[in-house]
């Protein structure tokens, strides 16, 4: 299995492994992800077995049957997570020069990449898998404000994150460089347009690869009052091969506070009992990690 960015980066970042930490402070499930090196710099090939035609049974003497692989190459594309900061030259004077300014920056900026980064897992790739594959079922609200709660099995080599050779070489995550050598130039968009500034651009390339269609699931249009039944769960989990370890029920933490009737329901309180804990951390040995970055109540209704 592939390695978590912070493991990554406590072997590879050696300049700055704080990033990582700042990337997933608040980005719980960005820090779970399972990453691997992509096979090329802005890409990663990978093989598709479509059919296997194993050994069988024969008798004593007789022929033996062909054993057959049927493959297809596949290729990934990797996203840049990246972006830029600039500090007027007066500002950055103030702060006592740019360095001291950008690295009291840079602990916000990368908290808010790395929440950034973590939404369009969940959406773009998680859940969009899950649409696109038939693998999502509809807890059946029909007006807007709904969540989504997702299942995912990581499997190495096939349902996993990528990073490119190139991340790590300046020991980091993300590849910082100073815009302009450094020196003074003229910003010519965003709030500083016009402006003398001095920038700093931060880059790295991930991606996320989804190839076995048995390791994400979704279940999708949940509200208040349409929570997934506990076989829907069930079956949610039957549907990703769930095994505890590597599979992880992510939601929001708003979306989890519903399941709690469950448990609720089978709770005993004894004379002198003071705490009701209804909480729920996992699900059939399955753990449920919640992130604020799923929409918080404002999901669209999907039509399956």
């Amino acid at each position: 299995m592939g390695k978590t960015l912070k493991e990554l980066s406590n072997e590879q970042a050696s300049t700055q492994p704080q990033q990582v930490d700042g990337l997933t402070e608040e980005a719980p499930i960005l820090g779970i992800v399972p990453f691997e090196e992509a096979s090329h710099g802005l890409w990663n090939m990978y093989e598709d077995v479509e059919e296997v035609q194993g050994a069988g049974w024969v008798d004593m003497n007789a022929p033996l049957p062909s054993v057959e692989v049927t493959s297809n190459l596949r290729k990934v594309d990797l996203s840049i997570l990246g972006g830029e900061i600039e500090v007027p030259e007066d500002t950055a004077r103030m702060f006592g020069g740019k360095e001291k300014y950008f690295s009291k920056k840079m602990p916000k900026v990368l908290r808010r990449s790395g929440m950034s980064a973590e939404q369009r897992i969940i959406y773009d790739n998680f859940r969009a898998f899950a649409l696109d594959h038939g693998a999502a079922t509809d807890a059946g609200a029909t007006a807007g404000g709904c969540y989504s709660m997702l299942a995912v099995r990581f499997v190495e080599g096939e349902t996993c994150g990528l990073y490119s050779p190139e991340c790590f070489k300046q020991g980091t995550v993300l590849d910082v460089q100073s815009i302009n050598g450094g020196e003074l130039y003229k910003a010519t968009s965003g709030q500083y347009q016009g402006v003398l500034v001095f920038g700093l651009r931060l880059k790295s390339y991930l991606g996320i690869q989804i190839a076995n269609p048995h390791s994400v699931a979704a279940i999708v249009n949940v509200s208040r009052d349409h929570v997934p039944t506990e076989a829907m769960i069930d079956d949610m989990l039957a549907q990703v091969r769930a095994t505890s370890g590597s599979t992880y029920l992510f939601m929001h933490e708003r979306a989890r506070n519903l399941l709690y009737r469950y448990k609720a329901g089978a709770l005993q309180i004894v004379p002198g009992g003071k705490d009701m804990d209804r909480q729920i951390t996992h699900w059939n040995g399955i753990e449920i990690v919640t992130s604020y970055n799923f929409k918080d109540g404002t999901e669209q209704v999907l039509a399956l």
